[in-house]
């Protein structure tokens, strides 16, 4: 039996050994090359090029790529581990940030047309990298890598817009027509069919879900087919079981639950999101205000958390900076008010002023400017 024919591969100062068969296999590049008829096709021993000369490509890329095909595609832990953290396909003398990394690595592949591994890229898409790699899929015109990328932003659309990155990619669209990659994903993330969910303690009562076995849910969903409730797989934080007086809004088909009091009468300022793309609950920025018996309304893509037990003062939350922060205050400290979102305005109705007395007027805050209107 022949031994597999090795080729030299040169960049700058370097070699790297590969095996002919394997490059003819993975890269269409190679491929191409070596069934042209041209001299680079012919083996040493028929007057071909002892080394294959390639230019303009990143030593770290390239290795990684020819590493690839000498393995015969992606060993575990190639390139990014289970967490997101850079494999062990680049020499200590080559360690760079995962950023650069990946650009020099999509440069290679694409360059030499190594459709497996660009394909195997739909796979590594992580919150670390997403912008990153849809930047790239952008550059290098590669559509399914651009899709699979605006498919993670998506369901992680919060997780997403908060970073610094986002801003650079999500510039406002600059022809009539266009939509911004923000708008692209808002919209994206509102389609699907709507599910009615309730949180609490369902042990017995109208609503206890159907069936069930064990611990008693505190998540349950509503399906309409059957007029029954069932429990969601994932439940309450720990830090958010037995709290009451909380605030819920609904925004960027997230739910929030906030503030409140524990069963100790104790105020909490702490923040909670539900995912239901990925059923998964996140703790975002806590409330500057410690606060129970509010109202949360979300308005214009951020939520107000309108004033509380013996609070008159109003936080506005920004998801794109995950922050909360003062906006104008009530005109007096309310209880047991309503408060609604029409065109823009916070509606605040009814309720009682701090000294007992029946507040029966309405009043209208617009969020920009924030100025309360009689």
């Amino acid at each position: 039996m022949s031994a597999e024919e090795m080729v030299q591969i040169r960049l700058e100062d370097r070699c790297y050994p590969v095996s002919k068969r394997k490059l003819i296999e993975q890269s269409d590049y190679f491929r191409a090359l070596y069934r042209s008829g041209m001299r680079e096709a012919l083996s040493q021993e028929a007057g071909g090029p002892e080394v294959q000369q390639l230019r303009g490509l990143s030593a770290p890329g390239l290795r990684l790529v020819l590493d690839f095909i000498n393995a015969g595609g992606a060993r575990e832990g190639w390139l990014l581990g289970p967490r997101g953290e850079k494999g062990g396909g680049v020499d200590e003398d080559e360690e760079m940030d995962e950023v650069s990394l990946l650009s020099e690595l999509v440069e290679a592949a694409s360059f030499l047309q190594v459709t497996s591994l660009l394909q195997l890229l739909l796979s590594q898409v992580r919150l670390n990298n997403c912008l990153e790699m849809y930047r790239l899929a952008q550059v290098y015109g590669l559509p399914d890598l651009q899709e699979a990328c605006l498919r993670f932003m998506v369901v992680h659309f919060h997780e997403v817009l908060c970073k610094p990155q986002f801003h650079l990619l999500g510039s406002p669209p600059q022809a009539p027509g266009d939509v911004s990659l923000k708008q692209r994903l808002r919209e994206a993330r509102m389609t699907g069919t709507p599910v009615l969910v309730a949180l609490g303690d369902f042990l017995g009562g109208p609503l206890a879900p159907h069936p069930y076995q064990g611990e008693p849910p505190s998540m349950l969903r509503y399906e309409e087919m059957t007029e029954r409730w069932f429990p969601l797989a994932n439940n309450l934080p720990p830090d958010l079981v037995n709290v009451r007086g909380y605030g819920s809004a609904i925004l960027d088909n997230y739910l929030f639950i906030v503030g409140g009091y524990r069963i100790t009468s104790q105020e909490i300022s702490a923040a909670h999101s539900y995912n239901p793309s990925t059923n998964e609950w996140l703790q975002v920025a806590s409330m500057n205000q410690k606060r129970s018996n509010f109202k949360l309304v979300a308005v214009h893509s951020k939520l107000y958390a309108i004033g509380g037990q013996a609070v008159s003062n109003v936080e506005c939350y920004n998801p794109e900076q995950d922050a909360w922060n003062f906006v104008a205050p009530l005109p007096n400290p309310l209880a047991e008010f309503s408060a609604c979102e029409c065109k823009g305005k916070i509606y605040v109705i009814g309720g009682y002023t701090t000294r007992g007395n029946c507040w029966r007027d309405t009043v209208a805050h617009a969020c920009n400017p924030a100025l309360w209107e009689a």
